[in-house]
C-alpha cells in the first residue's frame, strides 16, 4: 500500500510542478547518449554534460525529462586533438573537441535541429581537460539558443501538420490491441501543439479501453494474493483498476472483503486512496500520470540496443 500511495503523491506533485508559470507550455526532451559515447568517456563526464544540457534547456523553455515521449537531445563528443605541454611541476593537457547536439524523435529518427561547437579545455589529465572544455560552454550562448529555437519551431510545425495522422495511427494501433504503443504515440504530442488537448482526450479514451482489457488480469492477481493472505499486494493490484473499468464493481467488492484484515495504518492509506478514486478531478490527473508511465515504459522497451537514456 505504501508503494501505491507514494506513486499517487508523486503523480500529484509532478502535476503541480508542471503548473508552475515557468513550466507551462514547455517541450520535454530526454537526454540521450549512444553506446560509443558510453564506452569512450567517463560516466562522471557524461553526467556533467547531462547537467549542463538540463540547464541549457531550462534557459530556453524546454524541460529535460525522463524518456516519456520519444523526443530526445543527443550529445556527441568528438576529440579532435590532445596535446601535452610541459610546465613547472606537472604537464598540462590541452584538448580540443567538438560538441555535436541533435534534437530528434527517436523511433522515427526524424532530426529537427543540429548543432556543432568547437571547445577547448586544459587540465592535468585528458578527462579533466575535456571536463574543463564542457564547463566553458555558456548556457546563454546565442548559437545554442538559435539551435533550440529552430528545433522548437520545427517540432511544433511537425505536430501541427501531422497531428490528425498521429491520432489516426494511434486509433489503428488500439484496434489491434497495441495500447502501449498507441499511448506512447499520442503522448509524443507536445503541450505547445494546438491539438494537445485533442491528443490528451484521445489518450484518456485509449487508457480506459486499455483498462477494460487488463482489469480481469489484475482481478485474478488480487484474488491469488487474497488467497495467500497477502492483502497489501491484493490492494496494490485493485487500486490500479479504473472506476470506469467493467471490473470496478468486482474490485470494490474485493477491497471491501479485506478491509477488516489489514492493519490500521493500511486502512488509513486505503481510505485516502478511495477518496482519490471517488474525486473526478483527482482521478483524471492520476489517469494522465498513469498514461505517462505507460508511454515511458513503452519507449524504454523500444530503445535501440546502442542507445542509453539518462533518466532522472
Amino acid at each position: 500500500m505504501k508503494k501505491i500511495l507514494s506513486l499517487f503523491f508523486v503523480s500529484f506533485s509532478l502535476f503541480f510542478f508542471a503548473q508552475n508559470k515557468s513550466d507551462i507550455g514547455k517541450l520535454y526532451l530526454g537526454i540521450f547518449f549512444n553506446e560509443e559515447q558510453l564506452n569512450n568517456f567517463d560516466k562522471n563526464l557524461l553526467i556533467k554534460i547531462e547537467g549542463k544540457l538540463t540547464q541549457i534547456l531550462a534557459e530556453n523553455g524546454i524541460a529535460a525529462s525522463g524518456y516519456n515521449n520519444g523526443l530526445i537531445i543527443e550529445p556527441n563528443i568528438i576529440v579532435n586533438n590532445n596535446e601535452i605541454v610541459e610546465g613547472g611541476m606537472q604537464n598540462i593537457n590541452i584538448t580540443k573537441l567538438t560538441l555535436q547536439l541533435l534534437i530528434k524523435q527517436d523511433q522515427t529518427q526524424k532530426i529537427f535541429s543540429s548543432f556543432s561547437k568547437d571547445l577547448k579545455g586544459t587540465g592535468k589529465t585528458t578527462d579533466l581537460a575535456i571536463n574543463n572544455a564542457i564547463n566553458s560552454l555558456s548556457v546563454n550562448d546565442s548559437s545554442i539558443t538559435n539551435f533550440i529555437e529552430k528545433a522548437k519551431s520545427k517540432i511544433n510545425q511537425y505536430y501541427e501538420q501531422n497531428c490528425n495522422s498521429i491520432i489516426n495511427k494511434a486509433s489503428s494501433l488500439e484496434k489491434t490491441g497495441q495500447y502501449e504503443e498507441a499511448l506512447a504515440l499520442i503522448m509524443s504530442v507536445p503541450e505547445s501543439a494546438s491539438c494537445y488537448n485533442l491528443a490528451q482526450n484521445k489518450a484518456l479514451e485509449t487508457y480506459k479501453n486499455y483498462q477494460k482489457r487488463n482489469c480481469s488480469i489484475m482481478i485474478k492477481q488480487a484474488q491469488t494474493s487474497i488467497a495467500e493472505k497477502d492483502y497489501s499486494s491484493a490492494l496494490e493490484n485493485l487500486s490500479q483498476i479504473d472506476s470506469t473499468s467493467p471490473c470496478n464493481a468486482q474490485s470494490n467488492a474485493l477491497i471491501k472483503s479485506v478491509e477488516n484484515k489489514i492493519s490500521a495504518e493500511e486502512k488509513k492509506e486505503l481510505d485516502i486512496l478511495m477518496k482519490l478514486h471517488n474525486d473526478a478531478v483527482s482521478l483524471e490527473k492520476t489517469r494522465i500520470n498513469a498514461i505517462k508511465d505507460i508511454a515511458a515504459a513503452y519507449y524504454k522497451s523500444q530503445t535501440l540496443p546502442s542507445h542509453t537514456i539518462i533518466v532522472k
